[in-house]
């Protein structure tokens, strides 16, 4: 889910935008970090502890589900609930999501996922920061990108019944893809919500761009390592 609302209101002066909006992308940036740490965190534990590895492993429906649903609460919930309410929701998102990953380490490797992290990282790196620097205006991918997003999922739906090895290889490419151009969206869209003059937009926009960016790396994270992962 990369379509979280955000609250619009009056922007401040263009002398003030850029000291405004870097402050506050570094703090998305904080937030995800403390996601992406809770959740290597949850991994790394889970992959290494046989009970919650069992129950991880037979219990993958249930856990995407849990997420699916904090995504979507969080996303059409943003205007109601509070920003202690999101934050919350959004370490629980992260929480789970390591109980999710644990049987990925196993299943794929250490090494193999070491490779594929640091492969996201660089490429993370690279999208955001051209996102945040490009003078091109990027909101006009936004309606594009979700329909790719939503064939990406239809494509790979389809896949877990066809299981043609070439079509997923196709999938893993074009995901790479549409999550690197998402990163970038995102994080211009980012930069433009770091303007406004609420204090409690800020608050709550934080934590929701930290949401987008963490889903954006996590997704480009699993393209990849499935390219690249091997059974161990």
């Amino acid at each position: 889910m990369n379509q979280e609302s955000y609250p619009q209101v009056p922007q401040v002066a263009a002398e003030n935008a850029a000291v405004l909006a870097k402050a506050f992308l570094n703090k998305v940036y904080l937030w995800m970090s403390v996601c992406m740490l809770l959740t290597a965190g949850v991994a790394a534990y889970t992959a290494q502890d046989a009970q919650s590895l069992m129950w991880a492993a037979q219990n993958s429906w249930l856990i995407c589900l849990g997420t699916l649903g904090i995504v979507v609460f969080m996303s059409f919930g943003a205007n109601r609930l509070s920003g202690s309410t999101l934050t919350a929701l959004l370490l629980a998102f992260a929480f789970i999501q390591g109980i999710l990953f644990g049987p990925l380490l196993v299943h794929y490797g250490i090494d193999s996922a070491g490779k594929a992290f640091g492969c996201t990282a660089v490429m993370f790196g690279a999208m955001s920061i051209y996102g945040s620097i490009t003078k091109r205006n990027l909101s006009t991918m936004g309606r594009t990108l979700f329909m790719l997003l939503i064939g990406l999922i239809v494509c790979m739906i389809i896949n877990i019944f066809w299981g043609n090895g070439m079509f997923d290889f196709i999938i893993c490419c074009a995901g790479v893809v549409i999550f690197a151009l998402f990163t970038a969206y995102d994080t211009q869209r980012l930069l433009e919500i770091g303007l406004s003059t609420d204090e409690e937009v800020r608050s709550k926009g934080a934590v929701l761009g930290a949401l987008s960016l963490y889903l954006d790396f996590i997704n480009l994270f699993l393209m990849l390592l499935r390219l690249f992962g091997r059974d161990e």
